[in-house]
């Protein structure tokens, strides 16, 4: 149940973000207020703030959230990049350490 409510919810938010379902609701929404138009300016505005506003800022709202996504993940993964190189460089330089101790242990056991 819960992988077929994972699959269900992608599919909703993907959905539910695309701009063609913005688009959609614009065009709806046009032609309510042609077909019906408000006829004071309370109607109006509770027309623009409960209909309009609400069904097109879902779409454009999580546009943005991806966008946003989009960018943190190219920021991860740059540190990923750069934290993977100087793990590197550290794991060299300690390499490098060890042969140095160990040279020096041998000459060391040499003196005694």
């Amino acid at each position: 149940m819960k992988r077929f409510n994972t699959w269900l919810a992608e599919k909703m938010t993907d959905l539910l973000s695309s701009m063609w379902l913005f688009w959609l609701l614009v065009v709806m929404l046009v032609v309510a207020a042609i077909m019906e138009p408000p006829n004071t300016p309370y109607t109006f505005v509770m027309f623009v703030i409960s209909a309009a506003f609400q069904a097109v800022a879902l779409p454009v709202l999580a546009l943005t959230s991806n966008i946003q996504g989009d960018r943190q993940k190219k920021v991860i993964d740059g540190t990923h990049k750069m934290t993977l190189e100087e793990l590197a460089l550290i794991k060299e330089q300690l390499a490098m350490t060890r042969k140095e101790l160990q040279m020096l242990n041998e000459v060391l056991e040499k003196k005694k």
